[in-house]
């Protein structure tokens, strides 16, 4: 229950704090003095969207605060709105989202104002409210309905994706196979056109690299000097020198070893050049083919705007698909195999929470029945119509509408043409009464319960509020004197004006008071005796 509320520099109220206790809390007040404010204040501090508009004229920003208990646990929520545009959000001194923040109140404080007797009346609501009964029970097969119904719909995506490619595939299979073919032909590998460029260039230089490659090996070998000694002899003479007499100094013997690993290097360079001049022995035929095939690739290569590893990807590519053309029928079968086997499930599930929901739909026929029968809706009949849809949906494939009938011998009908809007409201309070005892709300506020009824009518729900009022603790906002007699703590809020800015305070009432506030309400003066005496019988009938 909430214990306490504090408000500071939010619409019109300056600064505003108040303690309310258990049982039924009635607020009163003149229009237009701050009843919707006050309630406007509790909903953002418990979660609703805020605005810069909330903060009141000259304030940097508007605070509010709420203390109670949740399960006998302390608890302090509270919400700062700064005037710039944001907002900080706190439950027991900590920062939480609205997100977390709206899910701790959700089965804690239950606001309802009058936008909630509009919702009754759409039937699309209505499968919502019937399974909110119990909900323990219906949440988690719902949840696994849910499941059931996202597989179901991924698997029947994936199958019609498919087809969709068949199609597809099926206009572009010629292509496929035409470009398979092209680039198969062609007989790529990766880093060719490099390949074969410096190919090319050696082959277009060869005149001049064969006297180089050539004179390098004479000098390395020798054969450009008859009879004389190679260049590696030499190397090797004197690699063999140094190593005789290398016992006697480390530094020649060190000598000695680089003589040989130059010796060695030099002797590989010219195995090298060896082979290099019996590899460039290039014939105009062979410079021809070279560069045809260059061209070839060349063309490729603009044709598809690709380098030659990335034609080989799409090569490679055009293959996967025309493997998957081929494996469609087995492709097809396999996901609609799936497809179905995802849907059974969603059946069974989808029956299995239609049954549940019927059961807890007669219990919430019969609970309503009892409800309404409090409310002095006599001879009154309600049901819950549950029909089935064509289609299976996250919820299952029931419709379900709320019927009414409230005079004798009339027939049932949907509630959004028979019910007035003090009928309403009442229809309303009896769902909040049966819903908020399964979901263990502890604080229920109502904002304007009365619309549309007066008399008699407003007693029966003022004694349905304080009935409601002896299990969780009720917040009432009225205008009736009716509800407000019924009130374990009253307090009536008030706006002054001073210096052209308004003013919202709110006051507890002592019995005194209370009875005054009554009169008032009845008459608009609290001065009348007559309606002085009205109001002290009415508040003893009430038994308060």
């Amino acid at each position: 229950m909430i214990d306490r509320i504090e408000i500071d520099n939010f619409a019109t109220i300056e600064h505003l704090s108040f303690d309310l206790g258990a049982g039924l809390n009635v607020i009163t007040g003149e229009t237009g003095a701050g009843k919707s404010v006050l309630i406007t204040a509790i909903s953002t501090v418990l979660g609703d969207r805020a605005d810069t508009s909330m903060v009141r004229t000259g304030s940097g920003k508007a605070f509010i605060q709420i203390a109670g208990t949740r399960n006998d646990e302390e608890v302090v929520i509270s919400r700062e709105i700064l005037a710039g545009g944001k907002s900080v959000s706190k439950l027991n001194g900590e920062m939480v989202t609205l997100g977390q923040l709206r899910s701790f109140c959700r089965d804690w404080i239950d606001i309802h104002g009058q936008y909630d007797n509009q919702q009754i009346l759409d039937p699309e609501n209505h499968i919502h409210i019937t399974d909110s009964y119990h909900s323990d029970v219906l949440s988690p097969e719902l949840e696994k309905l849910r499941t059931c119904y996202e597989e179901y719909k991924a698997a029947q995506k994936e199958y019609e994706d498919l087809l969709k490619a068949e199609a597809n595939a099926a206009q572009q299979q010629d292509y496929y196979r035409f470009e398979y073919k092209y680039i198969s032909d062609l007989n790529l590998y990766a880093g060719e056109d490099e390949e074969l460029q410096n190919r090319l260039e050696m082959m277009k230089n060869s005149s001049r690299i064969f006297q180089s490659v050539r004179s390098s090996y004479d000098i390395l070998q020798g054969t450009g000097y008859e009879g004389g000694p190679s260049l590696l002899d030499e190397l090797s003479r004197v690699a063999s020198d140094l190593s005789d007499i290398g016992n006697y100094s480390d530094q020649i013997s060190s000598m000695a070893s680089q003589a040989y690993d130059a010796y060695y290097s030099l002797d590989d360079i010219s195995s090298g050049l060896r082979e290099l001049l019996s590899s460039l022995n290039f014939s105009e035929q062979d410079m021809d083919e070279v560069s045809g095939r260059l061209a070839v690739i060349e063309d490729a290569k603009r044709k598809y705007r690709k380098s030659v590893e990335e034609i080989i990807e799409f090569r490679d590519e055009l293959r996967s698909r025309l493997e998957m053309m081929q494996n469609f029928d087995s492709e097809k079968k396999k996901l609609a195999d799936t497809a179905h086997k995802k849907y059974s499930a969603l059946e069974v599930q989808a029956e299995h929470v239609s049954e549940l929901r019927h059961v807890i739909a007669s219990r919430l026929e019969s609970a309503i029945i009892k409800e309404l029968n409090d409310l002095e809706f006599a001879n009154s009949e309600f049901s819950i119509d549950i029909s089935k849809l064509d289609e299976i949906g996250p919820l299952g494939f029931d419709k379900v509408e709320f019927l009414i009938s409230t005079n004798p011998g009339d027939p049932l009908m949907p509630l959004t043409k028979i019910a007035s809007g003090g009928e309403i409201s009442r229809i309303m309070l009896a769902f909040k009464d049966i819903i908020g005892e399964t979901d263990r709300v502890e604080t229920m506020i109502f904002d304007e319960i009365d619309t549309g009824i007066s008399g008699h009518t407003a007693l029966v729900v003022g004694r349905k509020l304080s009935g409601i009022a002896e299990h969780r603790q009720i917040i009432s906002v009225t205008h009736l004197p009716q509800i407000a007699a019924y009130g374990d703590n009253n307090y009536l809020i008030s706006k002054s004006i001073d210096n052209e800015k308004s003013y919202t305070s709110i006051d507890h009432l002592d019995d005194e008071s209370k009875v005054r506030m009554i009169a008032t309400l009845f008459s608009g003066s609290s001065d009348s005796e007559n309606a002085l005496e009205a109001a002290r019988e009415l508040i003893i009938s009430a038994g308060k």
